[in-house]
């Protein structure tokens, strides 16, 4: 849980009079004319959106003003990263306990004894902002569903005055300025101070969301993200994503099911969305390496949590990560890596083992392998120029995985001879084929049927799935580009379900699903968008075509 602070002032649309928020509330009413000024769920998500996205990166105690321009109205919106705490005498709550206050409602503050509001998001907070989980100091009499205009604040206590005909003590609960003295029945006019005594000025006042990082957002709907690092499916159906919105430190991991539905969020995986990769473990959990880090991390397949880091070693005979390009989990739990163009296998505990255990009679193994460079300068083959029981080849343009049928598959993303080659675990190369397409940005995919999918451009660069057949020797076009009459437009990762359910992604909330027969079965707002603006320009350059031919 972390605290985002907020002050957030207009002025009334009636009157214009200044109109402080400070509660995330929809009706507010100006303490001037009267009137009430309306703030929807839409409005606030305008408001506070950026401000959610923003607060958390920053440090604790840092701020950031704002000036945004809506309508009617202009705000001045500060907003930054603390903790709620008491508006009086600064003192922070205990945010341990603040489901008990939110039950409650308030936390008494442990040092002045001061009121301080705490409750549970209500409807339009939870279709906007399904992160926030508590709000603190709010102005409870701008929650009040029907406040009355003139009414005395909560805040205040009423006050005896004295009528100036009789001497009579008369209770003033500020409900109106003109009262009848029950003594002498004379009408009296309050004076500007006793008035402006029980209906003081509003002054903007801090309060607070409480944000849990790692909620998930409402049904139907998924993280956003700017970044695509890498995605990839396990044999359960789940896919698994590492994204960054704009990749200051707000790098995270989440999956959603084979139904789209959201299965966990983390934020609190330190990586940068540079270079970062995922490999599926032979247990079913989720490998996480960066070729910029040493250490390896390992994390929970069921909910993100963290199971195991090993920290890269200085001595390259053991597990570091620095360098590696790819990475493939055997189904005894070795690790085989591309280090700097190095092939080398490593155990779980991170030690150097065999590279490959040759199933041939009479042949040797590779032993450990080559030692691993500090660089990767040095020339390394292609997927073309390796034969069995290869030791080096070019991370760079090498992509890996282990298919659902035991094998292990490399694929070269070279833009004009790239080959897809299968090997036994044990190194020995089975066959390798040259792929018909350009560039290939993606790890080859295999579903329960034996089929490989590849994404990739033609040489007219146009996107393309396709997919090897084993059994009949040949690669098929299932899914071609909009310019085409398909579907694709420019996305460049896949993965694939067991059962040939296809999912391409590209940056910036682009993503679409296609069923095993091909069918697009989701696509996202985004690549929504970019569809249509795509269509609108092809019909737009055909109907020039047609006047210049006219």
């Amino acid at each position: 849980m972390l605290g985002i602070c907020i002050e957030l002032k207009t002025t009334c649309k009636h009157c214009s009079s200044p109109l402080m928020l400070n509660a995330f509330t929809e009706n507010v009413l100006c303490p001037s004319c009267y009137k009430f000024n309306v703030f929807d769920g839409e409005e606030w998500k305008n408001l506070l959106e950026d401000a959610l996205q923003e607060a958390p990166k920053m440090e604790l105690g840092e701020g950031q003003p704002s000036t945004i321009m809506r309508g009617q109205y202009t705000y001045q919106l500060m907003y930054g990263r603390q903790e709620p705490r008491c508006g009086k005498c600064k003192t922070n709550i205990d945010l341990s306990k603040i489901e008990e206050f939110s039950v409650k409602g308030s936390a008494v503050c442990s040092k002045c004894s001061a009121e301080i509001f705490v409750r549970k998001p209500d409807e339009l907070i939870a279709e906007s902002f399904s992160n926030v989980k508590y709000l603190v100091g709010e102005d409870d009499d701008q929650l009040k569903k029907n406040p009355e205009p003139g009414k005395l604040p909560s805040s205040a206590k009423p006050v005896l005055f004295t009528c100036p005909a009789c001497a009579g003590n008369l209770e003033i609960d500020g409900t109106d300025r003109m009262v009848n003295c029950k003594f002498c029945d004379s009408q009296i006019y309050l004076p500007d101070d006793l008035w402006l005594r029980l209906h003081p000025v509003k002054e903007v006042s801090r309060w607070y969301m409480v944000l849990d990082e790692n909620a998930l957002p409402p049904q139907g709907k998924m993280p956003e993200w700017y970044y695509l690092s890498d995605m990839i499916a396990d044999r359960q159906g789940n896919v698994y994503f590492a994204t960054a919105q704009d990749g200051e430190n707000d790098f995270m991991v989440w999956s959603i099911d084979k139904d789209l539905n959201t299965r966990w969020i983390r934020k609190d995986i330190k990586f940068n969305y540079e270079h970062t990769r995922m490999e599926i473990a032979h247990d079913g959990n989720l490998y996480l390496y960066n070729e910029n880090r040493h250490s390896l991390v390992k994390v929970s397949s069921k909910d993100g949590s963290l199971i195991q880091k090993i920290e890269g070693s200085k001595d390259r005979k053991k597990l570091n990560m620095k360098g590696c390009k790819r990475l493939v989990a055997y189904p005894d739990g070795t690790l085989l890596t591309n280090i700097n163009h190095v092939f080398a296998r490593f155990n779980e505990d991170g030690e150097r083992v065999e590279l490959w255990e040759s199933k041939k009679f009479g042949l040797f193994s590779a032993g450990a392998g080559d030692d691993i460079p500090e660089g990767d300068g040095e020339w390394a083959p292609y997927v073309k120029d390796v034969g069995s029981n290869p030791k080096k080849i070019n991370g760079d343009f090498t992509y890996m995985n282990i298919g659902l049928d035991g094998y292990l598959y490399m694929l070269d993303r070279s833009s004009s001879d790239g080959e897809l080659a299968k090997f036994e675990l044990s190194g020995t190369q089975v066959w390798s084929k040259y792929i018909p397409l350009n560039y290939k940005e993606c790890r080859p995919c295999q579903d329960e049927r034996g089929y490989i999918y590849i994404i990739g451009t033609d040489d007219k660069s146009n996107t393309r799935i396709i997919r090897y057949h084993t059994s009949s020797d040949s690669f098929e076009t299932i899914v071609t580009d909009l310019k085409e009459g398909g579907f694709l437009e420019e996305e460049d990762t896949i993965a694939v379900l067991p059962d040939g359910t296809v999912f391409a992604a590209k940056f910036h909330n682009r993503l679409k699903v296609f069923s095993p027969t091909m069918d697009m079965i989701y696509r996202s707002e985004q690549s929504k968008e970019d569809d249509e603006l795509e269509q609108r320009r092809r019909k737009d350059k055909i109907e020039k075509d047609e006047e210049f031919e006219d």
